[in-house]
């Protein structure tokens, strides 16, 4: 019986990692962004590259640029760049920035990333 359980975890495991890997291989690359409101808009690229010599660790650039809306104008354009680290977990399916715990999760599927409500596209 228990040669049985430790067989069918096994198959789990490893059910799980080969479908990890689809997802796994979609995270690098390019994402975009675009939000709009009464006061601002926002375009916001994410850079995604996976870190050398290693499976779950990636480095990610955010660029981001905006511009204030107000008293009927809009103002000059902000830009932003900043640098960030994710660690991949293979099992949850997520991906947690290790600056501020932020979850991204992937949409391979739809060609889309995930953070909170904001959806980004895959270039």
């Amino acid at each position: 019986m228990k040669q049985l359980l430790f067989i069918a975890g096994l198959a789990i495991l490893l059910a799980a990692c080969q479908s990890n890997n689809s997802t796994g291989d979609f995270i690098p690359g390019t994402y975009v962004n675009q939000s709009q409101s009464e006061f601002s808009v926002a375009n916001d690229t994410l850079i995604i590259t996976k870190a050398a010599n290693t499976d779950y660790i990636y480095l990610i650039i955010r660029k981001t640029g905006y511009r204030r809306i107000g008293e009927g104008k809009l103002y000059p354009i902000k830009q932003q760049i900043k640098r960030l680290t994710g660690n991949w977990d293979p099992v949850k399916q997520v991906m947690q920035l290790m600056q501020n715990e932020t979850t991204l999760i992937f949409q391979p599927d739809q060609n889309k990333l995930f953070i909170g409500s904001n959806a980004y596209w895959k270039l």
